[in-house]
């Protein structure tokens, strides 16, 4: 009986969560996205829209910008002074204090997809959401599960496919304590 409880407490909370996030009750997160490496814009639009939901599972609300923001995703083709053309790395995030920017390596980002054989915009999406969880999140937000997971791996591309991987609960609550008065 005790389980039936448990589970029916978490459905309503998660419930709960996406609804406040999809219902603006949650906290905002707003992005701008510069396209340097020029996705195409149906690739970069449902990416987009599956960071949104990313973000939406763990009570936030995320918003893409045309204008200045305090976040900014940039796109860039390939690796530009961090490592080697070849370089597993997806993208890096720099904080600043007024002004934070995640850049995505578009070509390590299309190689993965394809050794792989993931949809590009997804692992697009994910590789974003990852990045903007680093500039909000404190200190080096690595995690051995999840989202924030510092190796990307056959299981990891498994839950790429699925839709399964998020922030996990201490994090997406840190993301909304720290954000929820921003």
């Amino acid at each position: 009986m005790k389980q039936w409880w448990t589970a029916v407490a978490l459905v309503v909370t998660a419930g709960r969560i996406t609804h406040a996030a999809e219902s603006g009750n949650g906290p905002t997160i707003d992005l701008r996205m510069e396209n340097d490496a020029r996705v195409p814009a149906y690739v970069l639009e449902k990416s987009q829209d599956e960071v949104r939901r990313i973000f939406a599972g763990s009570g936030l609300t995320l918003r893409w910008t045309d204008i200045a923001s305090r976040f900014t995703v940039t796109i860039v083709p390939q690796v530009l002074g961090h490592g080697r053309a070849g370089s597993p790395v997806m993208g890096v995030a720099f904080r600043k204090a007024n002004r934070s920017m995640a850049q995505i390596f578009l070509k390590q980002v299309q190689n993965f997809a394809a050794t792989y054989r993931v949809d590009l915009s997804i692992v697009l999406a994910y590789v974003i959401a990852h990045e903007v969880g680093h500039l909000l999140l404190p200190g080096n937000a690595h995690s051995a599960i999840g989202l924030m997971r510092g190796d990307w791996d056959n299981p990891l591309a498994r839950d790429l496919v699925k839709g399964t991987l998020t922030f996990t609960d201490a994090q997406a609550a840190t993301i909304r304590a720290r954000h929820a008065s921003q």
